[in-house]
């Protein structure tokens, strides 16, 4: 149980729309906040049966300054919350037992939002169906994003770019699923049922929720109506970060729930692991430089024949790009997870070094004290 404080909505009470509390965990999002405040605020709700929850992560921009210039003259409800962990996971956690609302929403501080009706139909739909979570897709292709966003976004959509076994990208259905991927607003029961997010995660902890979610036998509904709208990584640095983070985030999740380990999760590690010990097995033997070669050309092919597809059909920069974001997407979720996995083997060592280096600092002061000496 989480001793969550009773939610505000008067579910009994059929004139009263059931009260919606929008956590938003955020840290640096100063350039994008405005636009989601302003989707978020034209919305045909009752403003005093709503509320935005802006959880801030210590940001070094002006996230603050902005969430308390709408806070100031909106009459939606709008606090900012701090949190010290900076994680997502514990974002989400301090929003969630700050709320009062019965349903509880979390969307990331660079999203859009489709329209004005996108909360009276997230309520109409958990009365509806009687779910207790919703599951929403995530479109990235949007006004305003540059022509690499675009492409990212173009490749995170192809079955190359996240798999058959996620629903994040869905773009018409409507039906019961599996949460794992795509689930994001609950009914406040739902956090009583399974507990909180895991805040030894940064990364993937919706994930690792959702599963949760999943086992407890919880009924989840996905709609492409839900979808909102994100701005991809505008850099390749940018792409490859979120993905190791992504592939960290991944080891961690099949780490704790071994049952959601599947064949299609652990391909960019393997293939990650292949590029490595595949080149040193290289140096040694020419048929294992023959083999490696040869995956290499095969990897080099499909890519090729998925980039080429999207360059037919959304231009000649598609063509060219597509191939490194490819790359930067699948180098970092398998690098991420294996820097996850053999993340003892490296903290151990440092953190004796740093107990060896306290206790000899220690060990000389207490000399110089001994000795009368400062």
């Amino acid at each position: 149980m989480t001793g969550l404080p009773p939610a505000s909505g008067l579910s009994g009470d059929k004139a009263s729309p059931r009260f919606v509390s929008v956590v938003i965990p955020v840290r640096n999002e100063a350039a994008n906040l405005g636009a989601l405040f302003e989707d978020l605020l034209t919305q045909d709700y009752p403003a005093d049966r709503y509320e935005l929850l802006v959880v801030d992560g210590e940001s070094t921009d002006q996230t603050r300054e902005v969430v308390e210039n709408f806070a100031r003259s909106a009459r939606v409800r709008i606090l900012c919350l701090p949190n010290p962990r900076r994680l997502s996971s514990a974002g989400r956690n301090v929003g969630v037992r700050a709320s009062r609302g019965d349903f509880i929403l979390f969307i990331d501080g660079h999203c859009r939002l489709p329209g004005p009706a996108f909360l009276r139909h997230t309520v109409r739909l958990f009365e509806d169906t009687g779910a207790d979570c919703l599951c929403r897709p995530a479109h990235l292709e949007t006004h305003g994003n540059t022509w690499f966003q675009n492409v990212v976004a173009h490749v995170r959509s192809t079955f190359l770019g996240h798999g058959p076994d996620s629903t994040i990208y869905v773009t018409d259905f409507k039906g019961f699923v599996n949460p794992t991927s795509a689930g994001a607003f609950y009914r406040r029961s739902v956090f009583d049922a399974v507990g909180m997010h895991d805040e030894g995660f940064d990364a993937c902890e919706d994930v690792e929720f959702n599963h949760r979610v999943h086992k407890a036998g919880l009924r989840s509904f996905l709609s492409s109506s839900l979808a909102v709208v994100y701005r991809p990584r505008s850099t390749p640095l940018g792409v490859f970060s979120q993905l190791f983070r992504y592939g960290r985030g991944r080891f961690r999740f099949m780490l704790k729930h071994p049952d959601a380990a599947s064949v299609t999760q652990l391909i960019p590690a393997a293939f990650v692991g292949w590029l490595f010990f595949g080149a040193l097995g290289s140096l040694a033997s020419t048929v294992v430089a023959k083999l490696y070669f040869a995956s290499l050309a095969a990897y080099g092919a499909v890519v090729l024949w998925y980039s080429t597809g999207l360059g037919l059909r959304y231009g000649v920069r598609e063509l060219v790009a597509a191939p490194l974001v490819y790359a930067l997407m699948h180098t970092g979720l398998g690098g991420g997870f294996w820097v996850e996995a053999f993340k003892p083997l490296w903290t151990k060592p440092v953190g004796m070094f740093k107990s060896f280096s306290t206790r000899r600092a220690a060990n000389g002061a207490g000399r110089r004290s001994s000795s009368g000496k400062e």
